[in-house]
């Protein structure tokens, strides 16, 4: 395992050597430990290295317009769970243009994406594609204005149910006052549409006072009980159907007050809540979120309605150093989804699942050049450690975690 993840770091170096004329490369690589990858009550502990690459190309295209064409491709290698390891490839383009003599700007563009896994994992590979549309321009000298248009859908390789397309509109409106505060209002429109229907199996019980009755008799259904005497205490009657599920939607509000304290300290209080305007959602159960990624299939935020509340506390360092301090707390009420033990079955109240999680973050940052050859100067360092805890109603979701990770890279 450990050859393998020293050759592909090599490889990507090599890489970089070897194109080191093109407009824009960047390779790096990291390592994160974490006591509960899953982040549910097993407290599943790996080590995971991280090794990426990447490749851009930038062109004017006129006096304010510039085109960018990108490649990305992340690795993802576990140490003990090897056969988890999977990949991450995306293309991207974009397109930004400035009005001349104007604080207004356009930027739009296009990307797609796929994840590789081994054979026992496929059903998390899926292929993806996106468009976004950005328009942000200055009403007054302090208050600007940024509208989001995103378009994109995902099909996964093994569950069709799951496949969508989604739209989302957002708009964020930013105020910067004398005091060195900047307030932020963001309000944005989330719309799913799922690509499939879900078979569901329906089932209807048939007392025997409900059976036909074949010939004279005393009572429905007495001739037909001894010709079949096993359905003398009613049966069950099975079909098979495709209910309609075409949508889903969500609204998020957001507000973020950022003050500069001192030269080179600054806080930031910021609070988010959801609220879907229809209570239905797909998922598959009993399995978590994950560290990485983010799988949705388990964890798909239109199944939930909740807040979250943030502070930071960042503070500039001698040099291009950084440390933030990170804490927050959030709230979830799953839709739909009974909290349930760790049997699978449902909790005597029948109740929802509903998470209170708080987490707390550190993260030092960095930029450095090692002496005056050129593949080492600025690079990229980043070091972080954090811990939660998620209190669940439901037992599978209940869990602590703690975690630490190491990252470096460079741009070329």
């Amino acid at each position: 395992m450990k050859y393998r993840i020293w050759a592909l770091t090599v490889l990507l170096l090599a890489a970089v050597r070897l194109s080191y004329a093109q407009k824009d490369l960047r390779a790096g690589t990291g390592i994160l430990a974490d006591n509960n990858i899953f982040r549910n009550y097993t407290g599943q502990s790996d080590v995971i290295f991280m090794p990426y690459a990447g490749a851009g190309y930038g062109a004017r295209l006129q006096e304010s317009g510039n085109l960018h064409l990108s490649y990305d491709g992340e690795f993802y290698l576990f140490r003990r769970l090897g056969e988890r390891d999977f990949s991450v490839h995306s293309l991207g383009a974009d397109y930004n243009y400035q009005w001349p003599a104007s604080r207004r700007a356009l930027s739009l563009g296009g990307s797609l994406e796929a994840r590789f896994n081994p054979s026992d994992y496929s059903y998390y590979n899926y292929t993806a594609g996106g468009f976004y549309l950005n328009f942000k321009n200055y009403l007054r000298d302090n208050l600007m204005l940024l509208a989001r248009y995103n378009i994109n859908g995902k099909a996964f390789k093994e569950f069709r149910e799951f496949n969508y397309s989604e739209q989302v509109f957002s708009l964020q409106g930013n105020l910067y006052l004398e005091s060195r505060t900047t307030l932020s209002l963001t309000g944005a429109y989330y719309y799913k549409n799922y690509t499939s229907n879900v078979e569901s199996l329906d089932s209807i019980y048939i007392s025997p006072e409900e059976l036909p009755q074949f010939g004279p008799g005393n009572g429905r259904g007495r001739m037909f009980l001894m010709r079949f005497p096993q359905f003398s205490e009613g049966f069950y009657r099975y079909g098979v159907r495709e209910s309609q599920f075409p949508s889903t939607a969500q609204l998020l509000l957001g507000v973020t007050v950022a003050q500069s304290l001192t030269e080179g300290t600054g806080l930031m209080l910021g609070w988010n809540g959801r609220v879907n305007p229809r209570n239905r959602n797909r998922y598959l159960s009993d399995l978590g979120e994950s560290v990485l990624n983010n799988e949705e299939l388990f964890d798909d935020h239109y199944s939930f309605v909740g807040q979250e509340g943030k502070i930071q506390l960042k503070q500039l360092l001698p040099g291009e150093n950084s440390l933030t301090l990170l804490l927050s707390a959030r709230t979830r009420k799953f839709n739909g989804r009974p909290a349930l033990d760790l049997e699978g079955l449902l909790l005597p109240n029948g109740e929802n699942r509903l998470d209170k999680a708080l987490f707390f973050t550190a993260e030092f940052s960095s930029r450095f050049s090692i002496g005056s050859f050129s593949m080492l100067e600025d690079v990229e360092l980043s070091i972080q450690a954090g811990a939660g805890r998620n209190d669940s109603n439901d037992r599978y979701y209940k869990y602590d975690s703690a975690w630490f990770s190491v990252s470096t890279g460079k741009v070329f």
